[in-house]
């Protein structure tokens, strides 16, 4: 239907693209029509908590969702406009959105309006300043959903392997925030050859990724398994000294346990 009709919005052509509903008992589908249609949109808890669901039902490739709390803390250490190269449900986004309205605001008014400062120019901008790109297509269409929810009329998120495909290398960013996936495939993935540090990780390649696409004033926050900084691989004593003599701001260790139950490893911020 979506293809059919003229009227459909391309977003939503996009979000409902070889999707479909599971029910074809119809008091079944008024039920799931009637809870979709008292749940509240405007609460950021409620809404985590059903993408962390869709998440565990749909995939399968290593995603999971990063709690709401180090969100909040990487966007405010480098408070951006950004790029997402492994962006899921699109949360570093709606959290930075967030933040930067916050920074905007007129706190001297008794009723404050987050990003009553910014002009509507401004505004229009702001919402075309992220950019976000994964792989698998469901997770595509989650992130597409959350964004648009989160009021981004034209989310830009594009389904696009960053670590394989050469098509988006020459586009950079102020600042990039991301949790990349952890896990490599067994025998690792076979990556183009324009990244300064030949390897096979996957967390390797994310990072070097990330320092690479920044502009000459950008910066950047990224988790990566705590094994960066004591593997003694070649790759990955390669990237500690690209990150030491050229990028590295700053190491934030996280608490263990912090991704569980998706995964127990050890986890750290580089800025």
């Amino acid at each position: 239907m979506a293809i059919a009709s003229p009227n459909i919005p391309q977003l939503f052509r996009d979000i409902f693209k070889n999707a479909y509903l599971p029910y074809r008992d119809p008091e079944t589908l008024k039920l799931f029509l009637k809870t979709i249609n008292e749940f509240f949109y405007n609460h950021s808890g409620d809404l985590g908590d059903a993408f962390e669901y869709l998440l565990s039902v749909h995939c399968d490739a290593g995603q999971f969702r990063t709690p709401r709390h180090i969100i909040d803390f990487m966007v405010a250490v480098v408070d951006p406009t950004i790029i997402d190269p492994a962006c899921g449900t699109g949360g570093f986004f709606i959290s930075s959105y967030k933040h930067i309205r916050k920074e905007n605001t007129d706190t001297t008014k008794v009723v404050q309006r987050p990003g009553d400062l910014l002009s509507p120019t401004e505004r229009k901008k702001l919402l075309t300043n992220f950019k976000g790109y994964d792989i698998p297509p469901d997770m595509i269409r989650l992130s597409l959903v959350n964004l648009y929810l989160h009021g981004f009329v034209q989310p830009q998120i594009y389904e696009y392997d960053t670590l394989t495909s050469e098509d988006r290398w020459n586009e950079y960013a102020d600042v990039i925030l991301a949790n990349p996936p952890f896990m490599s495939p067994k025998g690792g993935i076979i990556p183009h050859k324009r990244f300064s540090v030949q390897s096979k990780r996957i967390e390797v390649l994310f990072v070097d990724y990330i320092a690479e696409h920044l502009t000459p004033t950008g910066r950047a926050a990224v988790i990566v398994p705590e094994g960066i900084i004591f593997q003694s691989g070649g790759a990955y004593k390669q990237l500690r000294k690209m990150l030491i003599e050229k990028y590295l701001y700053g190491v934030v260790s996280l608490p263990a346990g912090v991704f569980n139950p998706y995964s127990g490893v050890k986890t750290m911020i580089i800025v």
